[in-house]
């Protein structure tokens, strides 16, 4: 594999990151249906998101909307890789985790864990 091949799969992971997240984030505030998350995540997670948007319990909630503000993706071995991410509401600073997989179609969302 070439150099540049490998820059060109981080930067698919981490674009691919990016818009999970965002599209997560969006579900957590009610902004988005969790359905709409199908495509890019595994069932599991989709259920997990459900959850903790129906719960309301998540850290901040009422500061407001959640802005992701850093998204960094670590390629642990071919396919997969793990995530970690910032994200403000309001004034404060809160982080998540996640993992993403590469399939057949492309990266998808495996883990997601909101701190």
């Amino acid at each position: 594999m070439k150099a540049t091949d490998s820059d060109e799969r981080n930067t698919a992971a981490r674009e691919f990151a990016g818009k999970a997240l965002r599209m997560a984030m969006e579900v957590l505030d009610g902004r988005r249906s969790p359905g709409q998350l199908a495509p890019l995540a595994e069932p599991s997670v989709v259920a997990a998101v459900r959850t903790l948007a129906s719960a309301g319990r998540l850290p901040g909630r009422e500061l407001g909307s959640a802005t992701l503000t850093r998204v960094d993706v670590i390629i642990a071995e071919p396919g997969k890789a793990e995530v970690c991410a910032s994200y403000d509401r309001g004034m404060r600073h809160f982080a998540l985790a996640a993992r993403i997989v590469r399939g057949r179609s492309g990266w998808r969302l495996a883990a997601f864990r909101v701190c």
